[in-house]
């Protein structure tokens, strides 16, 4: 019986919406899985078509790595505040609005040029570039306020076609947070010869910054561009915490343009109007290829890391397996909006925490369901985590949802040729 026969249904992610409990009067939020810590030397950094990462550790200005920097008076800046893995990051530090002059922007970026960008001496004449990926990890710190119920940081990323001319080149997708519920937004700009519309259809995904289990911690980020033969034959895909939240294809975003190709990719901190207090977010393990990577790769033991040790935490993980996205709403052809995401999970481990960090062993919790009787999770899987705490009157809240997606380690002797997404990242989704 294959895997996806195998896995037991235990949840139907609708989104991730946050969970919540009220006890004597006092409403707690449930756990937060800050992170699950990564090997210390990443593997993925010689995954198949990867081209270039940046883990922020041997540099000491982004200028080392990156071709065109914004760094907002010094504070979008190399940090070691916090950190995905190793022990730096970029971090970008906002201002409120009333210490702003003039109203800069509060900007922050990096550009990486690539393939052939025709911006740079590095890669003038390189070659074209039809398909690029690019995967980072991301974190609101804890507490992070939007500067009012419409007005999230809309900037986050950006791929684009830079050409010998303007800057804004032939065409863009952008990787942006919009809405009151700060909803990932991927959008699309082309001024390609031949395309049929400037601005394509924005896709809204239902990744959500406005739900609570999505500030305060490392979350993973994908995006993969991948440019098709004419008009109407591109496709855009997005993954948010081990998960496809955006598949789009059909879209005229080059329409068989090739001067250039796919040649740069940006993270942007823009906030026009700045920020309701001194806050950050940040930035880390930046990646670029041309075949889907991923998330961080793990120990079979991992680590996993609590925003907050309050109290007797119990926890679950689980192997995840994702269905193919169904289209909800379409525009112009293009699909616009994906009905609530489905995932069949199959718990593997219980455990409980009264600190901020416990392994997933036999002496923390107990192996489960399809790992009974292991010592260890399966390699090269995609897992997730939930939490949920014991409050007062010794009665445990209700679990959150299950986050802080991560893969296990490829089997031992796994040559890089071989070292592919985990089994279920895709959803069922083919890569032409």
């Amino acid at each position: 019986m294959s895997m996806r026969a195998e896995l037991a249904v235990l949840a139907l992610a609708a989104g991730w919406a946050a969970a919540a409990w009220t006890a004597e009067g006092q409403s707690e939020v449930a756990p937060l899985v800050e992170r699950v810590r990564p090997l210390a030397e990443d593997p993925l950094k010689e995954a198949p078509g990867v081209f270039f990462y940046e883990d922020l550790e041997t540099i000491q200005k982004l200028g080392e790595s990156f071709q065109d920097v914004g760094g907002n008076d010094g504070r979008f800046r190399i940090s070691d505040t916090d950190a995905f893995s190793g022990k730096r990051g970029i971090q970008q530090e906002y201002l409120p609005g009333k210490e702003l002059k003039d109203d800069p922007g509060n900007a922050g970026w990096c550009w990486r040029f690539f393939g052939d960008n025709p911006k740079s001496n590095m890669t003038r004449g390189g070659t074209l570039v039809t398909t690029a990926v690019a995967r980072w990890y991301h974190k609101f710190e804890a507490g992070f306020e939007p500067r009012d119920v419409a007005h999230w940081v809309p900037k986050f990323g950006r791929m684009r076609c830079f050409t010998d001319g303007e800057w804004h080149g032939a065409y863009s997708v952008l990787y942006w947070i919009a809405g009151q519920d700060g909803h990932l937004s991927i959008e699309r700009h082309t001024k390609a010869p031949g395309v049929h519309r400037e601005w394509l259809p924005n896709h809204a995904t239902r990744f959500e910054f406005a739900r609570p289990e999505n500030v305060g911690r490392w979350i993973h980020f994908e995006l993969r561009v991948a440019l098709g033969e004419g008009p109407r034959a591109d496709r855009i895909q997005a993954w948010a915490d081990g998960l496809l939240i955006c598949d789009v294809e059909g879209d005229d975003l080059a329409g068989g343009y090739r001067k250039f190709g796919l040649n740069g990719m940006s993270w942007d901190c823009y906030w026009n109007g700045g920020s309701p207090k001194r806050q950050s977010r940040y930035f880390d393990d930046l990646m670029l290829g041309t075949q889907p990577i991923g998330p961080a790769r793990t120990p079979l033991n991992p680590e996993i890391v609590l925003a907050s040790a309050t109290g007797k935490v119990e926890l679950e993980v689980a192997e995840g397996m994702q269905e193919t996205l169904e289209t909800e709403t379409t525009n112009d052809g293009l699909v616009t909006r994906h009905k609530p995401l489905a995932v069949k999970y199959a718990t593997v481990w219980r455990g409980q925490a009264a600190a901020e960090r416990v392994t997933v062993n036999g002496e923390n919790g107990a192996f489960v369901g399809p790992r009974a009787g292991k010592e260890a999770l399966a390699a090269n899987t995609l897992h997730f985590v939930r939490a949920r705490r014991k409050g007062a009157g010794d009665a445990w809240g209700p679990w959150s949802a299950w986050h802080a997606g991560f893969a296990t380690e490829w089997p031992e002797g796994t040559q890089p040729a071989a070292r592919t997404p985990p089994e279920g990242y895709l959803a069922g989704a083919d890569q032409k």
